[in-house]
């Protein structure tokens, strides 16, 4: 308004004195301050915001490179420009404003590095700033948001790094009982037994030994494995809370992965807080795609205080089929999970709980081969990520 309180100013003391050169000086200002209008809202209207992201998904400790562009797409000139990049504070400080102009066609980009300190779902920042015409006689401000999100994953870990066998009771494996036969397993001929069936019988093998031979398989059980997770606060306790929820997680996410890559069929249900799907279970799958699936949904998820890990369990291990595996994650191995573990078992189900906590209070369950229905591991991390405190 200033611009124009100036004009009429002058218009009136033209007036006043007879002075009508004058006008063509108010002209001039209104003139200029029009055009200057005019050629900062084009420029706004053609002024766009571009993000690139070299990964918009990353594990924990990873980094990400973001590339910010504005440019100038109008023929007009931005005499000042102003912007800033939000960036989430998890990960970044706050990046400072930066102040340039921009000729017709020209861009200005902004860099930084984005680190995987935490794992979660980021929305990428919000571009606000403000151009004008350097005089202060038109300033606009935008806001650029391209809905762009950054997922961290949990950081994975080997097996052995946290504790846990080579071989733990998962996948297809070499089974001591015959739960059903492979026919491309072959293992070897035997002699013909009461019950053997007339088409194992090796006919070659037969005429030469002048007696029944037939072919032996090996016997496999193809296993569905479904992880549990449990992220109750009240059964963490207040004390390391955070660090024993976000290791949960993690031994969560290591043991999927080395389900997917050992080409089995895993799913994960969790008693923690997806806010923005309201999920609970990742329904059994194989393959890359399943992997993606679980390492965003653990990316996601946040600690509990009102579901009941042991109504998790009831709920979603009646899906399981007869010789699944439930591996149940937890900080410890409670009379009442034990419990419910054996009649899981009962119902034809292996069950693996891996226990957090400091100390396993059913000793005797605790590292049993993989063969067994009911085994206890506890995790032992080989570096001293995480203190237990004392």
């Amino acid at each position: 308004m200033g611009i124009y309180l100036i004009a009429l100013l002058i218009f009136i003391l033209g007036t006043m004195f007879k002075v009508f050169q004058l006008y063509y000086i108010v002209l001039i200002i209104l003139g200029v301050n029009l055009a200057l209008k005019y050629m900062t809202i084009e420029a706004l209207k053609k002024l766009t915001c571009v993000r690139n992201i070299s990964s918009n998904r990353i594990f924990r400790g990873e980094k990400t490179e973001i590339n910010l562009n504005l440019k100038n797409n109008s023929i007009w000139p931005i005499f000042w420009l102003e912007f800033n990049e939000a960036v989430p504070v998890k990960l970044h400080s706050s990046l400072t404003s930066q102040i340039t102009s921009l000729a017709p066609q020209e861009k200005v980009s902004q860099q930084y590095t984005l680190k995987g300190k935490e794992r979660g779902l980021y929305n990428l920042g919000v571009c606000k700033g403000q151009l004008g015409d350097g005089l202060g006689l038109v300033e606009k401000k935008f806001t650029f948001d391209t809905g762009q999100q950054l997922i961290v994953y949990p950081q994975v870990f080997p097996l052995e790094d946290l504790g846990l066998p080579s071989r733990i009771a998962f996948g297809d494996l070499i089974w001591p009982q015959k739960i059903y036969r492979d026919p491309t397993s072959f293992r070897g001929l035997r002699e013909y037994q009461k019950g053997d069936q007339i088409k194992d019988v090796y006919w070659p093998a037969t005429a030469s030994l002048n007696q029944l031979m037939v072919k032996e398989y090996e016997s496999t059980i193809a296993v569905e494995n479904l992880i549990f997770l449990n992220l109750k606060q009240q059964d963490y306790g207040v004390k390391n809370l955070s660090i024993e929820t976000e290791l949960a997680i993690e031994v969560a996410a290591s043991v999927a992965k080395y389900l997917v890559d050992c080409n089995q069929t895993v799913g994960l249900a969790t008693n923690g807080e997806d806010e923005v799907n309201n999920q609970e279970l990742i329904a059994a799958g194989q393959g890359a795609g399943q992997l993606m699936d679980i390492m965003e949904f653990l990316a996601r998820l946040e600690i509990t205080k009102e579901q009941s890990y042991l109504n998790l369990i009831e709920k979603y291990s009646q899906q399981a089929t007869p010789g699944s595996t439930l591996l149940l994650i937890t900080k410890t191995d409670g009379e009442e999970l034990v419990t419910k573990a054996l009649q899981l078992c009962r119902q034809g189900l292996n069950v693996v709980i891996i226990v957090l906590g400091k100390d396993v209070l059913h000793q005797r369950y605790l590292n049993r081969s993989y063969t067994e229905n009911l085994v206890i591991y506890q995790i032992k991390r080989k570096e001293d990520f995480y203190a237990w405190g004392s």
